[in-house]
């Protein structure tokens, strides 16, 4: 098993969920061993070939695979590709360089980036921002990942566990983590020490060279903003303009990172029960927060005891139980731009009527189509990445905190990052230590955090602030994740627009987030159930959340 690690500051405030056994250090230098550039010559200099992208969605961009070594402590043995796209600047005149992008995940593809959600419907991320007048968008599936290979597979699933399992589950959760570990270790053992953060910021400065570029400038999202710290650590005279919008905590990578989720759902949660009681006359669940709260748990109970079968979207003979709602609860919590149709959603459980019946097709519908590659992530890149540090031992110190947490943060994520991980059950070493986070020979850039984003708690954003000497850009009274080029957060794409379009140096500042809505203006919802037209969409959304790479954003608008 594996010896803990964490930062002392960490370890300070997370003392009362965090374990004896849990030593206190922080993370060391780079491993010297990578190798200088002279020998990544052959690297650095390869033609990269630009062809038409062959996945529709990719339509409108260039592709192309750049080769990578996969040891760079052995650059002259076995061979990664990296694929990568490319949107050029529209405006040639006024080009400035690249801008290599991250969209999170850990294992999340990102050639999608550059695609704009304007040409495909809803796909893309920023390719209709003023930054693609004058950069090339460089969009990149990080090793192991999208159609980078080798593609990592265990050919198992990981075995999430619920928000709040009781006692009796906790020896089958571990035992299908270490299944799970196991199936990594046989079907990917010599592949996943290689699958760090570290190296795919190498691999980034491969892309960089092969481009012929000298600086690169830089925009990562969620976990991407950890990438992006590390970049500019590794090679900080190759680093230009950055913004590292859902800022990760530097401190704490990974355990505590994640384990900073529950307590941020439960905070949404507090702020959720007080609008729904403020219009108890439109729902009916309760007139103080604590009357909405008790009517949440007495729902959980029920749907315990009799699941549901009529939920949209429910797959054939499932059941939608109390599992599912208690993550649901957290999901419609976070989106205060869609309480009002959520709340709809929630109404049909809480006062126990049916769920509109979907209207009946003339024909049978086609099978939907499996999703895409560049759409989704890699659950097993994920925890590759993740075991580049050290997790706790200990169970007896997994199940405490299982404990705790299924008592105080009962809705959103629950108990699932502070349960066994399969890491923990990893028998080998980090690659290398990981990669002291500092700003030495580049611009300060921009840092953004949202005050109630569940993924990637508020403190991360000053604290990563803080480390790189960056500006901070607080998105107050919002839950979600991911804002640059989001509709309605106009305040935040203007200034990041007027940092890496127009040059001018970022300050701290703080925008509004998503307005929250007022149901008796919009007439919208009422009790017992939702708008018709609209049922199910809540439980989409926990169902995309509960799918898509913890530290990532959408790429679906």
């Amino acid at each position: 098993m594996r010896r803990a690690r964490t930062t002392t500051a960490v370890a300070v405030a997370l003392a009362a969920s965090l374990a004896a056994s849990l030593a206190a250090a922080a993370p060391a230098a780079a491993d010297p061993r990578p190798a200088p550039d002279d020998a990544l010559a052959a690297f650095h200099d390869q033609e990269v070939d630009w062809t038409r992208c062959e996945e529709d969605v990719l339509r409108t961009l260039e592709c192309a695979d750049i080769e990578v070594p996969l040891d760079y402590a052995d650059p002259g043995g076995a061979r990664a590709t990296v694929a990568v796209s490319r949107r050029t600047a529209s405006d040639p005149d006024r080009r400035r360089g690249v801008l290599l992008t991250n969209p999170g995940g850990p294992g999340g593809p990102g050639r999608i980036v550059p695609v704009s959600p304007a040409e495909t419907g809803g796909a893309g991320i920023i390719g209709g921002e003023r930054v693609a007048e004058v950069y090339d968008l460089i969009g990149m599936d990080p090793r192991g990942t999208g159609a980078s290979t080798p593609r990592l597979d265990c050919g198992a699933e990981y075995p999430m566990a619920p928000p709040r399992p009781d006692d009796s589950e906790f020896s089958g959760l571990t035992r299908g983590v270490i299944a799970y570990q196991r199936a990594c270790a046989q079907a990917d053992g010599d592949l996943r020490p290689h699958m760090t953060t570290a190296n795919t910021a190498r691999d980034m400065d491969v892309v960089r060279a092969a481009l012929g570029e000298e600086r690169i400038n830089y925009i990562g999202w969620s976990y991407g903003t950890y990438l992006g710290a590390v970049y500019g650590s590794l090679f900080p005279d190759r680093l230009d303009r950055s913004v590292m919008d859902s800022a990760v905590h530097p401190g704490g990578i990974w355990r505590d990172v994640f384990t900073l989720q529950a307590p941020a759902y439960s905070r949404n949660v507090e702020r959720y029960t007080a609008w729904v009681a403020e219009h108890d006359d439109v729902y009916g669940m309760g007139a103080t927060p604590e009357e909405v709260v008790a009517v949440f748990e007495e729902t959980s109970r029920r749907l315990a005891e009799e699941p549901r079968d009529d939920v949209p979207g429910l797959p054939e003979g499932g059941a939608y139980g109390d599992d599912e709602w208690d993550f649901l609860v957290g999901v419609a919590a976070r989106y205060q731009g869609q309480w009002d149709v959520f709340t709809g959603d929630l109404a049909y459980f809480v006062h126990d009527v049916p769920f509109p019946e979907a209207p009946v097709a003339a024909d049978d519908p086609a099978p939907a189509p499996e999703p895409a590659p560049e759409l989704t992530g890699n659950t097993d890149l994920l925890t590759a990445v993740l075991c580049e540090a050290d997790w706790p031992e200990r169970l007896s110190d997994y199940y405490r905190d299982m404990r705790r947490v299924r008592e105080d943060h009962p809705f959103g994520v629950g108990v699932v990052w502070h349960a066994p991980h399969p890491c923990a059950f990893d028998s080998s070493a980090p690659a290398e230590p990981l990669v002291e986070l500092e700003r030495d020979g580049y611009p300060a850039g921009l840092v953004i955090a949202a005050e109630f984003d569940t993924q990637t708690a508020y403190e991360g954003g000053p604290a990563l602030a803080d480390r790189l000497g960056a500006a901070l850009l607080t998105v107050e009274d919002e839950g979600g994740h991911g804002f640059y080029g989001v509709a309605g957060l106009d305040c935040v794409t203007r200034a990041v627009d007027a940092y890496l379009v127009d040059g001018e140096a970022p300050g701290d500042l703080a925008c509004p987030g998503t307005p929250v809505p007022d149901p008796r203006a919009n007439g919208t919802l009422s009790a017992p159930g939702g708008d018709p037209d609209t049922a199910g969409a809540a439980i989409a959304r926990a169902r995309a959340d509960r799918e898509a790479p913890p530290l990532g954003v959408p790429v679906v608008r």
